[in-house]
C-alpha cells in the first residue's frame, strides 16, 4: 500500500515529513485531510453532531483530566476544550473496590440540548455525567446498576424511549474472548434500567453462521465492543468492533427492522480493518468507530489506529482516525473511492467550510490561573500539590511523597507525545536537600516504562541524571549516566527522532551539554499493563521517593515542538 500513498501525495502537492505526518499544500488542503485527524493518546473515538458543530470524546484510562472533549466545525480541525471528568469529587468510589481512574472508551451524544457521556470506570462500573454545555462543567457521576460488561453507549430513538448498550460475557461461550452485544431501556432521570434486555448480537450465532461459511475464526471474532445503535431509513443498525485492539481489529455491523432484532449480519463484514496489512503500514489497529452524519448528508467514521514505527511498536498509542463512508444503500462503505474497507494516510475531506482554529503556542509560560488543558497527571489529585503564580509566572510543584513508578497520583504534569520526532525544553528552579529528593523531565508509557532526566543530591553534590525504567521480564532501573554540576537554575532538553531519545542539559540556556549518548526508545512501544491501551507522555515531576519532604521545584516554562 505504500506506493498508493506516495502516488496520492505526489498528486496533491503534499510535503512528506520524516514522521509520516503529512503536511498538505493550501489547494490540496482543499480536497484531502491528513489522518489523524487527533494525533497522540486518543484512542475509542466518539462523536455527535449538534447543528454544525462537531464534538468528539476519547479514553483516558488512569489520566487525569478525563475524557479530553474536542470541538470541530469541519471534522478535520480539532481543538480541545474540556474534560468529562476534572473534579475529583465527580466521583463517589464504592467501598472495597478500586478507588482509581480507569476510564475505559466513553460515548457522546446530545438530545434535546442536553450532552451526554456514558462510560465505564473499570473495577467500579459504568457510570453517565451530562452537562449544557460540552465545555463544562459535567456532573458527577451516576452510576448504573445491573450493567454488566464495558464500552457502554446510548441511543435516543425518535418514539422517545433512551436505550443502553453494552457488551457481556455469555455464558455459554466457545471462546474465552467471547463478548455478546446487549441492550436494554434506561431511564435517563434515575439512570436506572427498566423492561426486557436483550442480546442484539449473539457471538455463539455469529461465530457457527460464520464457521458454515467457511470464514470463522474465533481471534478475528473475539472482544465484541465498543457497540453503538443507529437508525437509518426506519432499519436499526449495531456498529461493534471485534478481533481485540490490536493486529486484528475490525469494525462490523448488522441491521433489524426493530430494535431488539433479530439483526442481519453485512455479508461484507467486516466493513473497516487493516488487518491484513503489513505490520509497517502507515495505519494499523483500526478499530473501535463511531459514525456521524453532517448537515450536508454526507457520513464518516471516526475510529482509533496507530501509526508503527521501529518494528510493529508505537511509541504514540492509538490515536483518532477518520475515514469517509458511503452510506447510499443498505450498508454502509468505508473508504468507498477505495482500497474499500481501508484507513489511509490521505482521505478526501468533508464538504465543509475550513474552519482552522489558532494553532497552540509551543511554549507555556504558566502565567495563567489554571494550568492548559493540555495537562495530564496519574490519576486525581486528593490534595494540592501544585500552585500557579506563586511566584508569578512560574508553575510550583511540590516534591509529593509518592514515585512516578507507581499507579497513584505522584507530583508528575504531563502531556501527550503527538508526534514521532519532537523537542522539549523546560526551564526549572531546584535543589535538592536530600538523597531521596528528585525532580526534572520525565518520558513516561507507564508506570513500568521511563527515561528520567533528574537533578538528584549524591554524596553531598548536585547531579544530572538519566535513568532508564523498564519493566519487561522483571523490573529494571539503571543510571544511564550522570554528570556533576552546580547551581540552582537548570534547562533540560528531551529530543526524539522516531525511536531514537537524547537528552541535554544547559546551566543558562545557551550551551548545552549531551548526556547519555543516543538511547533506544522501542520499549516505549510495548507497554505493561493498562499502559499498552495510553501513550507516551513528557513533563515535569518532583518526588521526596516515600519520605515526607517541605521542598519544591519551580517551572518558569515548558516547551513542545513536533515535526
Amino acid at each position: 500500500m505504500r506506493p498508493i500513498f506516495l502516488t496520492i501525495f505526489l498528486l496533491v502537492n503534499a510535503t512528506f515529513i520524516c514522521d509520516a505526518q503529512f503536511t498538505l499544500s493550501p489547494k490540496a488542503a482543499t480536497h484531502y485531510y491528513a489522518n489523524p485527524i487527533i494525533s497522540g493518546m486518543n484512542p475509542d473515538p466518539s462523536i455527535c453532531r449538534v447543528g454544525e458543530d462537531y464534538y468528539l470524546v476519547t479514553s483516558t484510562f488512569g489520566f487525569y483530566p478525563g475524557l479530553p472533549v474536542y470541538h470541530s466545525r469541519d471534522l478535520v480541525n480539532w481543538r480541545l476544550i474540556g474534560h468529562g471528568i476534572n473534579r475529583p469529587d465527580q466521583f463517589t468510589f464504592s467501598q472495597g473496590k478500586q478507588e482509581k481512574l480507569n476510564l475505559f472508551a466513553a460515548t457522546i451524544r446530545h438530545h434535546d440540548g442536553v450532552f451526554y457521556i456514558i462510560c465505564t470506570n473499570a473495577g467500579q462500573g459504568n457510570f453517565a455525567i451530562t452537562a449544557n454545555n460540552p465545555a463544562g462543567p459535567w456532573s458527577n457521576a451516576h452510576y448504573i446498576d445491573n450493567a454488566p460488561g464495558i464500552d457502554p453507549s446510548l441511543y435516543f430513538d425518535d418514539n422517545g424511549k433512551v436505550y443502553y448498550t453494552g457488551n457481556r460475557t455469555p455464558d455459554n461461550k466457545l471462546s474465552r474472548s467471547a463478548r455478546n452485544v446487549w441492550a436494554q431501556e434506561i431511564d435517563i432521570k434515575t439512570w436506572t434500567l427498566k423492561g426486557e434486555r436483550k442480546d442484539l448480537i449473539d457471538y455463539n450465532t455469529y461465530y457457527a453462521g460464520l464457521m458454515m461459511a467457511g470464514q470463522a475464526d474465533k481471534t478475528l471474532l473475539d472482544f465484541m465492543e465498543g457497540p453503538h445503535l443507529y437508525k437509518k431509513d426506519e432499519s436499526y443498525y449495531i456498529l461493534a468492533s471485534h478481533g481485540g485492539t490490536f493486529w486484528n481489529h475490525a469494525v462490523s455491523i448488522w441491521k433489524s427492522d426493530s430494535l431488539f432484532g433479530p439483526y442481519e449480519i453485512n455479508p461484507n463484514n467486516p466493513i473497516v480493518t487493516n488487518r491484513d496489512a503489513p505490520q509497517y503500514n502507515y495505519e494499523h489497529h483500526t478499530g473501535h468507530a463511531d459514525l456521524v452524519q453532517t448537515q450536508d448528508g454526507e457520513w464518516f467514521m471516526v475510529l482509533l489506529a496507530i501509526r508503527p514505527y521501529g518494528g510493529s511498536e508505537t511509541n504514540l498509542g492509538r490515536e483518532t482516525f477518520m475515514v469517509p463512508v458511503d452510506w447510499s444503500g443498505i450498508w454502509p462503505v468505508a473508504n468507498p473511492l477505495g482500497p474499500v474497507g481501508k484507513v489511509m494516510s490521505l482521505h478526501r475531506r468533508p464538504k465543509l467550510a475550513n474552519h482552522p482554529w489558532l494553532a497552540e503556542s509551543i511554549r507555556d509560560e504558566f502565567d495563567g490561573d489554571a494550568l492548559n488543558l493540555h495537562w495530564n497527571m496519574y490519576q486525581m489529585p486528593m490534595e494540592e500539590w501544585f500552585m500557579l503564580n506563586k511566584p508569578k509566572g512560574k508553575l510550583k510543584i511540590n516534591l509529593g511523597s509518592e514515585t512516578i513508578q507507581e499507579w497513584v497520583n505522584p507530583s508528575f504534569i504531563g502531556r501527550r507525545q503527538a508526534h514521532k520526532n519532537f523537542t522539549s525544553t523546560c526551564k526549572m528552579e531546584f535543589t535538592p536537600k536530600s538523597e531521596n529528593e528528585v525532580a526534572g523531565m520525565v518520558i513516561t508509557r507507564d508506570a513500568s516504562n521511563q527515561f528520567q532526566l533528574v537533578s538528584v543530591l549524591k554524596n553531598g553534590k548536585q547531579f544530572i541524571q538519566l535513568r532508564r525504567i523498564e519493566v519487561i521480564d522483571v523490573e529494571s532501573d539503571t543510571i544511564l549516566a550522570e554528570q556533576a554540576i552546580t547551581g540552582k537554575t537548570i534547562y533540560l532538553k528531551a529530543e526524539a527522532l522516531e525511536q531514537e531519545y537524547a537528552f541535554s542539559y544547559s546551566l543558562d540556556g545557551n550551551h548545552w551539554t549531551s548526556i547519555g549518548g543516543n538511547q533506544d526508545g522501542r520499549f516505549f512501544g510495548v507497554g505493561k499493563g493498562i499502559g499498552r491501551f495510553t501513550g507516551t507522555f513528557i513533563g515535569m515531576y518532583a518526588s521526596s521517593n516515600g519520605k515526607e519532604s517541605s521542598n519544591a521545584a519551580l517551572f518558569d516554562w515548558f516547551e513542545y515542538a513536533g515535526f
